[in-house]
């Protein structure tokens, strides 16, 4: 199971006139039985201007879908989209990517303020050794050591901010591999994309009334 990036999809699609409402229906009857709340899923559902979007969310497990129809050159579109992954795993990303910015930021600030330093001696030069050609080379000089501590400062605060950052992605990791709910709510996720698939395919052939079908072992199928 590798669930630390998601599970997403994203789909276009030609339709016919009434393609939207036929999956409107078809998408929350699929969601329903896929997720079911007696199962004990949290749901949300949120009318769009243009569509509908699900969500599910039952522990660790976070899902969404969303349906939503245009047209291009004059013709009727449907879009289909959707991602499933762990709570827990997005907000390790979400603390790591803080973590290692704000090292970053840290050691740019650290380099800056060495270069910072450096000039302030420099202007305290006497002046009787200003000369002209001296002092251009020592400007050129002063804009490369600028760039180089700067970004080497960057470098190695993303570097600690890394290391800072792994032992929480190891908890993060060990704790995914343990937690059976998870790869079931994803087994879940999968079997209701090959069907959100088939209902794409079938409106891109121009087919009417097709039917509500889940494939998921222990739900029962019915008609939309």
């Amino acid at each position: 199971m590798d669930s630390r990036r998601g599970h997403g999809f994203g789909w276009t699609t030609p339709c016919p006139a009434d393609g939207l409402a036929v999956s409107l229906r078809h998408v929350d009857a699929l969601w329903a039985a896929y997720f079911p709340a007696h199962a004990g899923y949290a749901l949300d559902r949120r009318e769009l201007p243009d569509g509908l979007r699900l969500v599910a969310i039952r522990g660790d497990f976070h899902a969404e879908v969303e349906v939503a129809g245009g047209h291009r050159r004059g013709a009727p579109k449907l879009r289909l989209c959707g991602t499933a992954g762990s709570r827990r795993v997005a907000a390790t990303e979400r603390a790591a990517s803080s973590v290692v910015e704000h090292l970053r930021m840290v050691g740019s600030g650290l380099g800056l303020a060495f270069v910072a330093f450096i000039c302030s001696r420099l202007l305290n030069t006497p002046t009787h050794f200003m000369v002209d050609a001296l002092f251009v080379l020592g400007g050129l000089l002063m804009v490369v050591m600028l760039m180089v501590l700067v970004l080497t400062g960057a470098g190695l605060g993303g570097w600690v901010g890394e290391q800072l950052v792994a032992g929480r992605w190891a908890s993060t990791l060990a704790a995914l591999e343990q937690d059976a709910d998870l790869r079931g709510d994803l087994q879940r996720w999968r079997a209701l994309v090959r069907s959100l698939a088939q209902h794409r395919d079938a409106l891109a052939g121009g087919l009417r009334g097709l039917p509500f079908r889940c494939e998921y072992a222990g739900e029962s199928a019915t008609e939309a």
